[in-house]
């Protein structure tokens, strides 16, 4: 279970991150019928920084997907490599 676990996590950080990559600067951000609601919020969201500031937070997130995929991978090798013994 915990390995299935892990491999969930870690697929889950690079689709969150991707998605957080991308999506800001797609019609989907700018289309969203939320920010109809509020012309500030509107006026925040679509600043080309707080969409730098979202899309470095799917890098981030990426990247700890990296993290936990190299502690995974060395986790296989040392159960793999003792089991040969």
């Amino acid at each position: 279970m915990g390995r299935l676990l892990a491999i969930a996590f870690i697929l889950f950080c690079f689709e969150i991150g991707i998605f957080l990559v991308f999506v800001p600067w797609s019609a989907l951000w700018e289309n969203n019928f939320l920010l109809d609601y509020s012309p500030l919020l509107h006026q925040i969201l679509l600043n080309n920084f707080v969409r730098g500031a979202v899309s470095g937070l799917g890098v981030i997130d990426i990247l700890i997907g990296l993290a936990e995929l190299a502690v995974f991978w060395k986790s296989l090798r040392m159960v793999d490599h003792s089991s040969a013994e």
